[in-house]
């Protein structure tokens, strides 16, 4: 069941998209895209949900196993208050039997999304940000998040020469500032 859980990809999480784009479609101002200063950086909510499920549940798991892994606290509470709001906004009607265990919804046949057409859509070369991450660590060099631009993306070359002229750094070294982790 880990393997299953941890081959779940959500690096396809960040989408550089014009900001010409994002105010049409009535977003906020967000994060600016290191590779086009015309361009600025969201989150597919599902695929972020996701990540943030996988999250919650490797602290479980981690728990129950009696193992050290520290998690950010306040990441955790992001992950649950933003999964209870999904939950709350798009309610499924759908009838479940009531269970005689754990085991509700076992069986029950759904319509769903395409999953994969829904990562197609966000790694298109035309928005891909180029972001990859680690499900479970913190970054503190969040640059280093943006330097996995696909071959066909139009900002491969200029990313690859950024890196090159001024190198690489540890995505996940030590910071003093660093949020406050939490050993469950």
């Amino acid at each position: 069941m880990e393997a299953a859980w941890d081959t779940i990809d959500t690096n396809a999480m960040a989408i550089a998209l014009d900001d010409k784009l994002a105010d049409h479609l009535g977003l906020p101002p967000s994060t600016r895209f290191p590779w086009d200063t015309e361009r600025s950086v969201y989150y597919v909510k599902g695929i972020h949900d996701l990540h943030c499920l996988k999250l919650i549940r490797k602290a479980i798991v981690s728990k129950h196993k009696g193992s050290d892994q520290p998690f950010n606290l306040r990441h955790m509470y992001h992950c649950l208050d933003g999964i209870r709001q999904d939950i709350m906004c798009a309610a499924d009607d759908t009838p479940m039997p009531a269970p005689f265990s754990h085991q509700a919804g076992d069986g029950l046949v759904r319509k769903c999304r395409d999953w994969d057409k829904l990562i197609a859509w966000a790694r298109r070369p035309d928005q891909h940000a180029c972001y990859e991450f680690d499900d479970y660590r913190e970054a503190t060099n969040t640059l280093e998040n943006f330097a996995f631009c696909p071959p066909a993306s139009p900002y491969r070359d200029f990313q690859r020469a950024y890196f090159e002229l001024h190198g690489h750094k540890d995505p996940y070294e030590e910071n003093e500032n660093a949020e406050e982790v939490v050993v469950f």
